[in-house]
């Protein structure tokens, strides 16, 4: 089947489309900078041991991941006359997101250790409630908004430059807050060290979120009357009995090859870039010795890396399928591991000669670089790829299950995190890491390393040899479309014959 017979008329504005990128990005900038700076705070800045923050992240994680599916639900099956499916979820998590991470970063120092494990336990469930109750209906409005197989894609590579620019801006400017302008008393001889510094780049990200949001909640509130005249037909489940309901679309989604293989690969893949970021701090700054701006450089790198090759995954897709794009960004990646690996393995190189002449960055950049490449796929299309299934399966059953299933999605990921987080807390505990401190014996630099490099090359390994098992096509999605759209043709020409019939009846008692 060629795509012109199934080419639909593209209806979100490139104007809607950044907005929407602008609502990850709000999000992102606190999504990441919590994930990215939350065990090296908790762990290194105020001294809570890595195995308790490891289970305090993971704690927050599964609840995140559970909740993930039942808001996916919920949103489906709501029908609000002002604000449809997804808009009053996004403006309530919006505005709980912002309040509660300029709470996280605000733990009193000197407080005993109790109160530190209590406020932080506290303030990261609550964050991962708000952000599960703006992000997962975005996520399905982003595919609901479009029917097209092209745009679809096109609108999560926008959200995705816009996601991974909430990874680079925290790289880039937390470093602005760990200058000494920020240490007037000189306390800490290093800003990262700096507790204040956390807790001033958390407003700051918040007030981020508020802007962000409201920017897009403004820009795409248009397609909510349109998107809910549509919703009508959509089978609605009854309230009683909605969470067996919710396991039962959990098991049964499992049980396609497609769905399965999307999200236990992406829960896979993703973990790579948990370990890297949660981890990645701490070897650059003891294993690979590196300055502060010596450290954000080579981050950044990666994560300019990872919004450039956008365009290409986005050609990839329309050109071949998105399958293919994804496969071939995963292998990139692991070279980039591979190269990781390498160059951990000849850290003495780097640390002595290289250092000494200021060319560490120089030979330490390309393998991040080249992973950041491969990584980006994982920011677009898998997101993509599940709402050509959700198409395959309201072509099967007639439900609308977008929201549930980017929730199943989220949940996978989510699940993969937080093992990965206690693994990781644990593991730093058993290589003797010294939390709280500066400095850390050479055994613990060298662990670091292999934890990192060991972790992520695994991840990146085994997801590619799940994401090989999905076999959905562009044609079989395609052929749903067409499927779902004489669906809803024949529903609304039922709808106009019994509206007709009626009237008949009506008009035959008034003549008698």
């Amino acid at each position: 089947m060629k795509d012109a017979s199934v080419k639909q008329k593209k209806i979100v504005k490139t104007s809607q489309k950044m907005s929407l990128g602008m609502g990850d990005l709000g999000y992102s900038l606190v999504a990441n900078t919590y994930s990215s700076y939350i065990l090296f705070f908790g762990n290194t800045v105020i001294g809570v041991s890595g195995t308790i923050m490891g289970l305090i992240i993971a704690l927050g994680t599964v609840w995140d991941a559970v909740t993930d599916p039942i808001m996916g639900f919920v949103s489906d099956n709501t029908r609000n006359k002002t604000f449809g499916r997804r808009h009053l979820f996004a403006l309530i998590g919006m505005v709980g997101m912002a309040i509660v991470n300029a709470l996280l970063w605000a733990v009193p120092i000197d407080a005993n250790l109790g109160v530190k494990i209590a406020w932080l336990t506290v303030c990261i469930i609550a964050l991962r409630t708000f952000t599960t109750l703006f992000q997962t209906p975005m996520s399905a409005f982003s595919l609901d908004v479009s029917p097209d197989y092209n745009e679809r894609s096109s609108i999560q590579i926008y959200k995705s430059v816009f996601n991974i620019l909430g990874l680079l801006l925290p790289t880039l400017l937390i470093g602005l807050f760990q200058k000494d302008f920020v240490n007037p008393a000189g306390v800490f001889t290093d800003g990262r060290f700096n507790p204040d510094a956390y807790l001033n780049f958390g407003m700051v990200t918040s007030a981020c979120c508020i802007l962000f949001g409201v920017i897009m909640f403004i820009s795409t509130y248009s397609h909510v009357p349109r998107l809910r005249e549509q919703a009508k037909n959509d089978y609605v489940v009854p309230a009683k009995g909605a969470l067996k309901k919710i396991f039962i679309n959990f098991f049964g989604a499992l049980k396609d090859k497609n769905f399965r293989a999307i999200t236990i690969g992406y829960m896979v893949s993703m973990v790579s870039a948990s370990i890297l970021i949660a981890v990645g701090f701490n070897v650059f700054t003891f294993t690979f010795k590196t300055t502060k701006l010596q450290m954000y450089t080579i981050m950044a790198g990666l994560f300019i890396m990872t919004i450039a090759g956008q365009p290409l995954w986005m050609w990839m897709s329309k050109k071949y399928d998105k399958k293919k794009a994804l496969i071939t960004g995963q292998c990139i990646s692991l070279i980039g591991c591979i190269l990781l690996f390498v160059m951990f393995l000849a850290r003495d190189f780097f640390i002595g000669l290289l250092q000494k002449n200021g060319l560490n960055v120089i030979f330490m950049m390309p393998p991040l670089m080249v992973a950041g490449l491969g990584t980006g796929v994982l920011y677009s299309l898998p997101v993509a790829l599940i709402g050509d299934t959700v198409v395959i399966e309201k072509a099967r059953t007639g439900e609308d299950k977008t929201a549930t299933y980017t929730g199943f999605l989220t949940l996978g990921n989510k699940t993969g995190q937080a093992i990965s987080s206690a693994v990781l807390g644990v593991a730093l505990d058993l290589i003797g890491f010294q939390e709280g401190s500066s400095i850390q014996t050479p055994e613990v630099e060298s662990g670091l390393g292999w934890l990192m490099c060991i972790g992520v090359t695994l991840a990146v390994g085994c997801g590619i040899l799940i994401f090989s098992r999905c076999k959905m096509t562009r044609e079989e999605v395609q052929e749903a479309l067409e499927k779902v759209n004489q669906m809803s043709v024949a529903k609304e020409d039922v709808e106009v014959s019994t509206v007709e019939i009626a009237s008949e009846i009506v008009e035959v008692e008034e003549t008698k």
